[in-house]
C-alpha cells in the first residue's frame, strides 16, 4: 500500500516494427487529488483484461489495481477511452478498494441459456488475503452496469482466506461451462507467526461451474486429485492442452520455486471442439487476438474471445476450447474477426473432438 501510483501505458502499433506511446491522448492516464501534492497518478495496476464488453466492435480495457479503485476504460471508437469505473460499478467492491492482483473475464454465469438480449458475463479479480474474489456480473451490455455477485454465485466465502494472484476461467471438465481457478501464496514468509489463518505457501483454488444456483462450487482433492492443491507460493497461472486429449492442462508458477505442470486426466467422457484462429494480417492481426467466437451445440450457446494476457503476469494458449458435454455434433460456429466491425464467418458441420484451424476469409482446415 505504501508505493506510489503510476500511469497505465498504451502503445499503438505503427505496423513497421515500431510503437508509439499514446497513453495521454488516448485518455488512459488517471489522476487523483492528493491534498497539497495536487493531482497524482491513481493506478497501482497489477492486471489487465481486454474485451468488447458492450458489443460495439471496439475493445474496452479493465485494470485491476492494488489498494485503489479499479479502472474501466470504455472505448469511444475514435482512438480514445473514457474511464467510467465508478459509474459502471467496477471501481470498488462493497464500497471499498481491495488488493486486486489478477483479473479475467468470460461468459461464466450460466451463459448457455438462450435469453435474447441478456448475457451472463462476469469479470473476476483475485484479491489479497482475507478478501474474497470479486466477481462483477453484467446482464445487459447496453447498460454497462456491473454488480458484485461473488457471494450469490458461490465463490465469495470459500475464496476469502488465501492471498490470490493468478486467476482464469476455463472449462476443466468439458461440460460446456466456464470454471474458475486461482493460484495463491502470501508475500510474507513468516505470516503464520502473526496470523494463524495464513501461511506463506498456499493451495490453489478450483471452482466447478454447476450451471445452476449457486453457480460455483469448490472442487476438493478427492474430485480433482491432490497434486493441484499442493501448497506453494503461487503467483502466475495459465492453461493449455499439452497432450492433445482436449482437456485443458494447467501451469502454476511459484515465487522463488519451480513451476508446476499439471496434466488434466479428464475421464468425464465429455466431447469437445478446439478452434485455432488465424487472421489475414491485413484487416485483423494474424493471431486473431480479439476475435469472438460463438458455438451452438446441444441446445446451448457458448461465447469465448481470443485473448493474450489474462490473470496475473500470464498468458494461456490462444486456441479456444469449447466443452460440449454429451452433445455429439456442433450445430453452428460463428467467428467475428477483430479489426472490422461486423465481419463474421459462419462454419457448420465441424467434427467434434478435433482441432480446427480457421483462417479468415478462407475455407476451414482440420488438424486430426
Amino acid at each position: 500500500t505504501g508505493f506510489k501510483g503510476a500511469h497505465c501505458v498504451l502503445y499503438r502499433n505503427l505496423g513497421n516494427g515500431r510503437f508509439e506511446d499514446v497513453s495521454k491522448k488516448a485518455g488512459i492516464q488517471v489522476f487523483e487529488e492528493q491534498g497539497a501534492m495536487g493531482p497524482q497518478p491513481a493506478g497501482k495496476s497489477l492486471g489487465v483484461y481486454v474485451c468488447d464488453v458492450d458489443d460495439d466492435g471496439f475493445p474496452d480495457i479493465f485494470v485491476a489495481n492494488d489498494t485503489t479503485r479499479n479502472f474501466f476504460f470504455h472505448n469511444r471508437g475514435n482512438g480514445t477511452f473514457e474511464e467510467i469505473g465508478k459509474l459502471a460499478g467496477v471501481a470498488w467492491a462493497e464500497g471499498k478498494a481491495r488488493g486486486a492482483m489478477g483479473i479475467d473475464g468470460g461468459e461464466c454465469r450460466c451463459a448457455l441459456v438462450k435469453q435474447p438480449g441478456r448475457r451472463r458475463f462476469g469479470i473476476a479479480l483475485a484479491n489479497f488475503a482475507d478478501e474474497p474474489i470479486t466477481l462483477l456480473g453484467l446482464d445487459d451490455p447496453k447498460q454497462l452496469l456491473f454488480t458484485e455477485v461473488a457471494m450469490a454465485e458461490g465463490i465469495g466465502g470459500p475464496s476469502r482466506v488465501p492471498l490470490k494472484f493468478g486467476i482464469f476461467f476455463f472449462d476443466y471438465d468439458l461440460d460446456g461451462r466456464q470454471d474458475l481457478l486461482t493460484c495463491n501464496g502470501h508475500l510474507e514468509p513468516d505470516i503464520n507467526k502473526v496470523q494463524a489463518s495464513q501461511t506463506y505457501e498456499q493451495p490453489a483454488l478450483l471452482f466447478w461451474n454447476t450451471g445452476s444456483k449457486p453457480t460455483f462450487v469448490r472442487v476438493t482433492e478427492k474430485e480433482a486429485g491432490p497434486d493441484l492443491f499442493k501448497h506453494m507460493v503461487g503467483r502466475g497461472c495459465a492453461f493449455a492442452d499439452i497432450d492433445g486429449d482436449g482437456y485443458l492442462d494447467v501451469v502454476l508458477v511459484a515465487n522463488g520455486g519451480k513451476a508446476r505442470l499439471l496434466r488434466n486426466n479428464g475421464g468425464t467422457g465429455n466431447n469437445w471442439i478446439r478452434l485455432n484462429l488465424e487472421g489475414d494480417g491485413e484487416c485483423s492481426n494474424r493471431s486473431a487476438i480479439g476475435a469472438r467466437v460463438t458455438v451452438e451445440a446441444g441446445g446451448m450457446i457458448q461465447r469465448q474471445q481470443v485473448q493474450s494476457a489474462r490473470g496475473y503476469l500470464s498468458q494461456s494458449e490462444l486456441t479456444l476450447t469449447f466443452g460440449l458435454g454429451k452433445a455429439t455434433q456442433v450445430d453452428r460456429v460463428v467467428v467475428e474477426w477483430p479489426g472490422k466491425r461486423g465481419f463474421k464467418q459462419e462454419f457448420s458441420k465441424l467434427v467434434i473432438n478435433k482441432v480446427h484451424h480457421l483462417k479468415q476469409g478462407e475455407e476451414k482446415t482440420v488438424r486430426k
